[in-house]
């Protein structure tokens, strides 16, 4: 079976995919980096981004390694720094 997950992205990810949102149908035990690497290989500008990408599941930072369940929301965005 797969699992249904909602992809957001924001500021520069965004503008580096191409879109503000999108679905993902992965395997069953899937994790974060799992969907980011399908992600990468969809999205060429992501694939080249030079800086990281921060990415939180339904709202919390999580570990790349998390597995994700259905319905999951997972949000993508930039490394922000200030001073």
């Amino acid at each position: 079976m797969k699992l249904k997950v909602v992809v957001k992205y924001f500021g520069s990810v965004r503008d580096d995919s191409g879109t503000e949102s999108e679905t993902l149908f992965l395997e069953e035990e899937s994790t974060i980096s799992q969907a980011i690497a399908m992600l990468k290989e969809r999205h060429n500008g992501i694939r080249n981004r030079k800086g990281q990408i921060l990415f939180a599941l339904n709202q919390s930072y999580s570990s790349d390694e998390s597995k994700m369940k259905e319905g999951d929301e997972l949000a993508l965005f930039p490394v922000v720094s200030g001073g």
